[in-house]
C-alpha cells in the first residue's frame, strides 16, 4: 500500500494548503466540497495504514486495490494543482471548470471510500490495530553478523585455510553461490575473524554491485587505508598500489556481477604481488566470474533440513529457541518452503519473532511463501514479507532504499 499511502498523503497536504490559504483569500473554492473530500482522504489514509492483505486476499487483489486508490488520489491532486496554478496566474476568479472537475474527482474518491468500507467490514479493519509491526517485540537479529553462521562452520574453516595457508603468491579466492545463500555473511565472518586480523597487515573491503563505479570502488579501498580519495582514477590506482606494496593484505570485493567489472578494475595490476601471502576474495553469484578470477573457489550450497530448522528457531524464538508444540507443524512447513536458503529463513524467522503466535497467523505466513522455479524470484517472494508487514508510512521508505541498494 506504499503507492496509495504516498499519493493520499500528498493529496491531503494539497487540500490542507487550500484550506489554510482560504483564510487569506488567496484561493476561491467550494469549502463544503473540499472539507468533504478531506474527510474521504483521511478515511482512506486510515484504511491504508491498517490494511493487511493477509486477510484472505491474494496479493494481486491487494495490489489492484492499491493502484486504484493511488490513481484516484493522483487524479484529484492534479485537479487541485491545476486550480492553484490557475488562481496564481489569473487572480481570484472562480473557475467553473475547477468545480466540475473537483466534483468528478470527489466522486471517484468517494467510490474508493465505499470499496474500502466493504473490505474493512469483511476483514475487521479500522479497529484497534493488530499489526505485528506495532506489537511489542524482542530485539531483532541482524541479517548479517560476524559471529554465528549456522550450518557453515566447515566452509568458514575452509576459507580461513585458503586465506592464511600456502601458497605465498597472491591468490584470488572467489565465493560463489546464488543470491541470499550467505556469500557476504561468510566473507564478513572470515574478514573479522581474529586469526585473519592477526595474520594480515591490512584488511580492505569494497562493494561492487551491479551498477558500479571504479572511482567509488577505489575510494572505498583507500578509505580503509585512511588515504586520500581525491584525484583521477589513474591517480587513485597508483596511490592504492603504492600503499599496498610490501604489505600482506586481504581485500574483499563483494558482489561482483560480471567479468566487465573485474576487467575494468584491472585487478592483477592494481594489487601488488610481493610473494608474501596476500589474498583477494571475490563474492559473486556468477559461475563464469568465479571460474575466471580464481583457480580455487568456495561454492556455497543450501542448508540441510536440520540446520535450516536450527537457523529458523534461532531467529524466530530469540533466547527461547524452542518452537511451541502447537506451532511446530506449521513452522516446519514454513522452513521447508524456504528451501534451505539462509536469507529466506532469516527474513521469515525475524518477521515471526515480532508477530502474533496465533496458529492462523503462522498458517497465513506459510501460504505467503510462494513456490518458485527461479531462485531470484523466490528471494523476492520471501523479501516481500518484510515489505508487506511494514507500517504504511514506512513502505515508501523501504522502496526508496531498495532503489539504492540493488544487489
Amino acid at each position: 500500500m506504499a503507492a496509495a499511502f504516498a499519493a493520499l498523503v500528498s493529496l491531503q497536504n494539497n487540500i490542507l494548503l487550500l484550506i489554510n490559504n482560504h483564510h487569506n483569500h488567496t484561493f476561491s473554492f467550494e469549502r463544503e466540497q473540499i472539507v468533504s473530500l478531506l474527510d474521504i482522504v483521511c478515511f482512506l489514509i486510515d484504511f491504508v495504514e491498517s490494511y493487511d492483505d493477509s486477510h484472505g486476499s491474494r496479493r494481486e487483489t491487494a495490489e489492484a486495490l492499491e493502484m486504484r486508490i493511488a490513481h484516484a488520489a493522483q487524479v484529484t491532486a492534479d485537479v487541485i494543482k491545476a486550480h492553484m496554478v490557475h488562481q496564481i496566474r489569473c487572480g481570484k476568479t472562480r473557475s467553473s471548470r475547477f468545480l466540475l472537475d473537483l466534483h468528478k474527482a470527489t466522486q471517484g474518491m468517494d467510490y474508493m471510500r465505499r470499496k474500502a468500507s466493504i473490505v474493512s467490514s469483511h476483514s475487521g479493519l479500522l479497529e484497534p490495530s493488530t499489526n505485528p509491526s506495532s506489537s511489542s517485540s524482542t530485539k531483532s537479529t541482524p541479517l548479517v553478523t560476524s559471529s554465528n553462521m549456522v550450518g557453515f562452520d566447515d566452509i568458514l574453516l575452509q576459507l580461513l585455510h585458503l586465506l592464511t595457508g600456502p601458497p605465498l603468491r597472491r591468490r584470488v579466492i572467489p565465493i560463489q553461490g546464488m543470491g541470499g545463500i550467505g556469500k557476504t555473511t561468510l566473507a564478513i565472518n572470515a574478514f573479522k575473524h581474529p586469526y585473519t586480523v592477526h595474520h594480515f597487515d591490512v584488511c580492505l573491503w569494497a562493494t561492487i554491485s551491479q551498477d558500479y563505479s571504479i572511482q567509488k570502488i577505489l575510494s572505498q579501498l583507500l578509505s580503509c587505508l585512511r588515504g586520500s580519495t581525491s584525484g583521477t582514477v589513474d591517480e587513485m590506482q597508483e596511490r592504492l598500489y603504492k600503499s599496498l606494496y610490501g604489505l600482506r593484505y586481504l581485500i574483499v570485493l563483494d558482489d561482483m556481477w560480471n567479468l566487465k567489472a573485474w576487467d575494468d578494475m584491472n585487478v592483477k595490476s592494481l594489487f601488488p604481488d610481493t610473494n608474501n601471502g596476500s589474498r583477494v576474495v571475490v563474492t559473486t553469484r556468477n559461475a563464469n566470474v568465479a571460474n575466471h578470477v580464481g583457480d580455487y573457489r568456495v561454492t556455497m550450497g543450501f542448508l540441510d533440513e536440520d540446520n535450516s530448522w536450527h537457523l529458523f528457531c534461532q531467529n524466530a524464538f530469540a533466547e527461547q529457541q524452542d518452537c511451541p508444540p502447537e506451532l511446530e507443524e506449521t513452522a516446519k512447513k514454513i522452513v521447508a518452503r524456504c528451501k534451505g536458503l539462509p536469507l529466506a529463513i532469516v527474513v521469515v524467522g525475524g518477521h515471526l519473532r515480532k508477530s502474533p503466535t496465533a496458529l492462523a497467523y503462522w498458517e497465513n505466513v506459510a501460504q505467503s511463501i510462494l513456490y518458485s522455479t527461479g531462485n531470484d524470484e523466490h528471494c523476492l517472494n520471501v523479501l516481500y514479507l518484510s515489505y508487506k508487514y511494514l507500517p504504511a508510512h514506512l513502505k515508501p521508505c523501504f522502496l526508496l532504499l531498495g532503489a539504492f541498494c540493488r544487489r
